[in-house]
């Protein structure tokens, strides 16, 4: 007889009772869930969007929806807001109209000697953040679920509610469609 791997019971309850807490009308309780899951929430969408600031709106108008939405969580509380962020990210991508994203730079210094190397870096950085741009939603979500914010497969399926090898190929195709765009400037 097979046993099924244990459930996450200690954070599920604890998720669970500040539910609880907020629909019973403690409204100031859904401050705790925001702070437990905002870091990893707004790197999905920054990875996601590309921008700091539209992953700051996309969180927030996605808190806003999970609050007003609290009363239908069905099981754990971090998979399905994460969807609702998931899907802001992707509405966002459907409707921006741009060809190139870029990341803010860091204070830090760059650790390249000559100002040649620095160029080539941010040349590099923009044709990156271009071809991943150029990706489908789904392929991108994929790509920087596991390259960007370093979650494995098994995390990926259960935030997505997919299959590990559902998105091992999502990732594979990924990968191959950056190479493919990326080769001709750099082969």
């Amino acid at each position: 007889m097979t046993q099924s791997p244990e459930p996450l019971e200690p954070q599920v309850d604890a998720d669970q009772a500040i539910i609880d807490r907020v629909l019973a009308g403690d409204q100031t309780a859904f401050s705790i869930l925001v702070a437990r899951y905002s870091d990893p929430l707004y790197r999905h969408a920054v990875g996601m969007t590309g921008s700091p600031d539209d992953a700051a709106d996309i969180l927030q108008n996605s808190f806003i929806k999970a609050y007003q939405h609290l009363g239908e969580v069905r099981g754990r509380f971090d998979a399905w807001v994460f969807r609702i962020v998931a899907n802001g990210c992707k509405d966002w991508l459907k409707n921006i109209r741009r060809t190139h994203l870029s990341y803010e730079e860091d204070d830090q210094p760059s650790g390249y000697e000559t100002p040649e190397e620095e160029l080539d870096r941010g040349e590099l950085r923009g044709d990156l953040d271009g071809a991943l741009a150029a990706l489908p939603a789904s392929l991108r979500e994929a790509f920087v679920m596991k390259h960007v914010e370093g979650r494995s497969y098994e995390e990926m399926a259960d935030l997505l509610g997919t299959s590990v090898g559902a998105l091992k190929m999502r990732v594979h195709r990924a990968r191959e469609a950056l190479q493919k765009l990326l080769e001709d400037r750099y082969l």
